[in-house]
């Protein structure tokens, strides 16, 4: 590819600062994922931009530091850190604390390749998460994989349910699932089939 053809790839001007041109596209890039993150099914999408993105920069000469502290993450390690016997709401919190430290990182990464590692791992992590959530069995049909479902109102129903000695999985009766939790359990569970299919 031709810095040209890299330049029209991206809509920059070639006469301007490419790294600041670049280092926006990337902002505005982070910006977007960071509103869908937890859309599992549009993670392709997104490499296959970061990876444009990181083949028309080689082609502009412009090369990106890697932040050494992210050197020492990979899928395998992050994905270990949620533990499936853990109850409910200390399995939830787990993965908040998780899904906070990773946007840290995506927030502060630049370079390309820390992105798709990031990302990486965050994939690799929200499959764990969805699949213990898919072990209530919940009917799927009338769910849409775009449903969207406030955390604060899970952890606080969680916590009523932990106060009522309902701890695991398996201590959930069917007809008593509070709603909110019947709805994302069964959009967990919907995600999950479809990211298998995948």
């Amino acid at each position: 590819m031709s810095p040209k053809e890299a330049a029209a790839l991206l809509n920059i001007e070639l006469q301007g600062d490419l790294t600041d041109q670049i280092e926006h596209i990337v902002f505005e890039l982070k910006q977007k994922i960071y509103r869908q993150l937890d859309q599992l099914l549009l993670y392709p999408k997104w490499f296959k931009e970061i990876e444009r993105i990181e083949r028309a920069s080689h082609s502009l000469g412009i090369t990106w530091p890697e932040n050494p502290k992210n050197q020492d993450l990979n899928p395998i390690t992050q994905a270990q850190k949620l533990d499936f016997h853990l109850p409910m709401l200390d399995f939830f919190n787990q993965y908040q604390a998780q899904r906070k430290e990773m946007a840290l990182q995506f927030h502060r990464s630049v370079a390309t390749t820390d992105l798709k590692l990031i990302l990486t791992n965050w994939l690799e992590l929200q499959k764990k998460y969805l699949s213990y959530w898919s072990q209530g069995m919940i009917p799927t049909e009338e769910i849409s994989l775009t449903l969207q479902l406030d955390p604060q109102a899970i952890f606080l129903i969680l916590q009523e349910l932990k106060e009522k000695d309902v701890l695991y999985m398996e201590d959930l009766k069917n007809t008593n699932i509070p709603e909110q939790l019947r709805l994302f359990m069964a959009w967990a569970q919907k995600i999950w089939s479809s990211v298998q299919a995948h």
